[in-house]
């Protein structure tokens, strides 16, 4: 009986390690698919980021290029080597002050780093820190180049509706002398003209330009985290 039960009791050990060996193989298994699924989570994440950065470089080049078009009008205007036939054969010295080249950043793989920021560890994760002060940065400096070019816009706009009476013929593209003489001969105008080139040309577009740049680092970073 002894034996027997000796035997027994060696047979119930064993049952019970093969059963904790079994769990634990089973929590290792368990934790390894989360890790996957984590991992696959963040992937994801990352490539919806590039996207995006993808997304704005294109629309800014854009921007860029639509903006290069117009820096040598906007340069003789400023530098008075506009001439009255110049004027009078120029569509587009309407144009630089008729509105700005707005942007919208593509913000869905921010929101949803932010989101889930339990899967990465954001105070020691260089990555995740840059993206972070990157959007930072550039939403807030891109914000408020717009905001200021905006207001510079309705400043001539409203301006102008009060008190020029060619203000209809200006909104119409319309030739008018008196906007013509307007343009070649006032102040005002060159004015006007300049704190627009320095809000569009020496700010706004140099942010466009950086942006660009920090972009593709990012995504190089990026390519570089999830090879």
């Amino acid at each position: 009986m002894e034996n027997k039960t000796g035997k027994y009791f060696k047979y119930a050990i064993g049952e019970i390690v093969l059963v904790v060996i079994g769990i634990l193989i089973a929590l290792q298994i368990n934790n390894w698919n989360e890790k996957r699924g984590q991992e696959k989570t963040v992937k994801s994440i990352y490539s919806i980021i590039k996207s995006d950065l993808t997304n704005d470089i294109e629309k800014f080049d854009k921007i860029i290029n639509k903006m290069a078009l117009l820096d040598t009008v906007f340069k003789k205007v400023i530098q008075k080597k506009m001439t009255l036939k110049d004027y009078q054969n120029c569509p587009d010295c309407v144009n630089l002050l008729m509105g700005y080249q707005d942007i919208a950043v593509e913000e869905r793989g921010l929101k949803l780093l932010t989101d889930n920021g339990a899967l990465f560890d954001a105070k020691k994760d260089s990555l995740f820190i840059d993206i972070n002060s990157f959007y930072s940065y550039y939403n807030t400096e891109i914000s408020v180049s717009l905001k200021e070019m905006s207001d510079n816009f309705q400043d001539n706009w409203f301006y102008w509706k009060n008190n020029k009476p060619w203000f209809s013929d200006f909104y119409n593209r319309v030739k008018n002398d008196d906007l013509i003489s307007y343009m070649l001969n006032s102040w005002d105008y060159r004015n006007r003209v300049a704190a627009a080139y320095i809000l569009h040309y020496e700010v706004y577009l140099n942010q466009l330009v950086n942006y660009k740049k920090d972009a593709l680092k990012i995504i190089e970073d990026i390519n570089i985290r999830t090879e």
